[in-house]
């Protein structure tokens, strides 16, 4: 009965001892759970920033090859405004990467919550991002150079240009001129008629003899061309003449033409040697009888 009395009088006393315990390992492991969803949060969003940056250093690397194909190619003004496009957009990139890993790098030098690993993986990023900025600087400079290569050359091409374009109007001046010569030389003049018709609109006229008799008719010094037929000797080798009988007033070889004859009338003037007959004189008077 005693030991029943004194049981009873001590287990009050344990009871209280049991629940402070209980109630400390319940402060315990709600300030362990916590400080457990802290570091969780802590390390998500180191995650989130890590994943953001890694991504944009992939867009860089694929721009970057881009870029060197594109500056490696044929440069027209749509693709070097493409380049220069891109290469801004890698700088723009870069910047934010920048940016992000050192808002990253003050969130872990803040945070109650440090880890050698994290550290070491913004160490990584921040080598591969000045490692990007080395290269994009490096193919800047090798774009820039390339763009003042091929300005270079397409101020050459302009000059060339109008070289050429200088040449060819020199040149046509040059054929044009050489055309109206060789038109010259190649065009004769001819006039048929009567000899009154011939002195009347002043083609010829009468020359020497005395009172009349043994005058002599030959071209005046003073010819207009206007009172003439042209023709191209080239391809002009037969005069048309009509009368019984024709008189050569101007100069020609005899043997460098003949004259057709029908029923004891003259048809027309065969040359039958061009250069020869042409060759004292470029013009043709006959006299029809």
């Amino acid at each position: 009965m005693r030991k029943l009395i004194i049981i009873l009088l001590v287990l009050p006393f344990f009871t209280a001892c049991n629940q402070k315990e209980l109630k400390k390992l319940k402060d315990e492991n709600a300030q362990l759970t916590q400080i457990a969803q802290k570091r969780d949060s802590t390390i998500n969003d180191f995650v989130e920033s890590f994943q953001a940056i890694a991504a944009n250093l992939d867009s860089i690397k694929v721009k970057e090859k881009l870029i060197s194909v594109q500056a490696a190619g044929e440069q027209t003004a749509d693709s070097k405004t493409q380049v220069l496009s891109d290469l801004s957009l890698v700088k723009n990139l870069l910047d934010k990467n920048k940016a992000d890993l050192a808002d990253l790098n003050k969130k872990l030098k803040n945070s109650w919550y440090h880890n050698s690993k994290l550290k070491k993986l913004t160490e990584s990023l921040q080598k591969q991002i000045q490692e990007k900025e080395e290269s994009i600087a490096n193919l800047t400079a090798q774009v820039t150079e390339l763009n003042g290569k091929v300005d270079n050359l397409n101020g050459q091409v302009a000059e060339l240009n109008d070289t050429v374009q200088s040449l060819s109007a020199e040149n046509q001046l040059k054929g044009k001129l050489l055309n109206e010569k060789t038109d010259r030389l190649h065009t004769a003049y001819y006039v048929i008629g009567t000899t009154k018709e011939l002195r009347d609109q002043h083609v010829i006229s009468a020359t020497g003899g005395l009172l009349g008799i043994g005058r002599t008719n030959k071209l005046n010094d003073q010819i207009d061309p206007s009172k003439f037929t042209a023709i191209d000797i080239t391809k002009t080798t037969t005069i048309p003449v009509s009368g019984r009988k024709i008189n050569m007033v101007t100069a020609h070889p005899a043997d460098s033409y003949k004259i057709e004859q029908k029923d004891n009338e003259v048809e027309a003037i065969t040359i039958t040697n061009p250069e020869e007959f042409w060759k004292a004189s470029k013009y043709l008077v006959v006299a029809e009888r």
